[in-house]
């Protein structure tokens, strides 16, 4: 009796753990989460065939596909950092990818890499022959740094050299307070030419602050009074000229996390 019942307890249980597992899709690329600003969360995919990253919303519409390149003989082999602010402050979605070449020798092979940065419109930002993988890393006193890792597996032992680079902060990330990770709704519609909504969500113990508006200059554009009784604020963008805008929530206590809006 008591084995019955061991065994139907783990029957439930498993049962129980399956019923959390719901399948979405299966996509025929390798996939990977990111955050734009303008959108919320996506996937973004690696196509080696069409040599493409293409971007899904998170309920897998395709969003938009970025051609990814390669010269001849060389097979894509990574993208990473898929982003609209990591890199420069523009409107659009810049991405790093590598791809290699396998070169036969005499005795054995090797690989050789090569890394570029570009953006979605297909402009090369920057080229790295030899390089085959980047990293960011946010220092606390430094602000964030790019590194990027050049192999040389021609020689024995191989080399390996790392290009360091310092990454942009916008004016709004640069300036002082306590930043609160932003949970709120995106901002709608977005680009916005006559007016756009954007969402409040305050802070626990903060009734009322104030929305602020800044250019990518970090220059303050605007800054409208708010309290918690509103849900969100009706921004009329018509008078704005066209360009890239970050908000923010400031309360007495922090500062959310900043958001952005485009104006065609």
């Amino acid at each position: 009796m008591k084995r019955t019942l061991l065994a139907l307890l783990a029957l439930m249980t498993g049962s129980a753990l399956l019923a959390q597992l719901e399948f979405e899709k299966k996509y025929d690329e390798s996939v990977n989460i990111c955050y734009l600003e303008s959108v919320g969360e996506v996937y973004y995919s690696m196509d080696v065939i069409n040599k493409q990253c293409h971007i899904y919303r998170m309920d897998h519409s395709l969003y938009k596909s970025i051609p990814i390149p390669a010269p001849e003989g060389y097979y894509l082999s990574d993208v990473q950092f898929v982003t609209e602010t990591l890199f420069n402050q523009d409107a659009l979605v810049e991405l790093v990818y590598s791809y290699t070449r396998y070169v036969p020798t005499t005795t054995s092979y090797y690989y050789t890499y090569e890394t570029r940065l570009i953006n979605e419109n297909g402009t090369i930002i920057e080229t790295w022959p030899g390089a085959g993988y980047t990293n960011v890393i946010e220092t606390p006193g430094h602000g964030k740094k790019f590194l990027v890792y050049e192999y040389n597996y021609s020689v024995i032992p191989y080399r390996t050299y790392t290009h360091v680079y310092s990454l942009p902060e916008s004016g709004i990330n640069a300036m002082q307070g306590t930043v609160q990770p932003r949970t709120s709704p995106l901002p709608y519609p977005n680009p916005a030419d006559q007016l756009i909504h954007i969402p409040l969500l305050f802070p626990s113990g903060d009734s009322e602050g104030t929305l602020e508006l800044f250019d990518l200059k970090g220059s303050l554009i605007l800054a409208y009074p708010v309290t918690d009784s509103e849900p969100h604020v009706i921004l009329p963008t018509a008078h704005l000229a066209s360009g890239t805008y970050l908000y923010s929530l400031r309360t007495a206590t922090t500062r959310s996390e900043p958001g952005k809006i485009i104006v065609p």
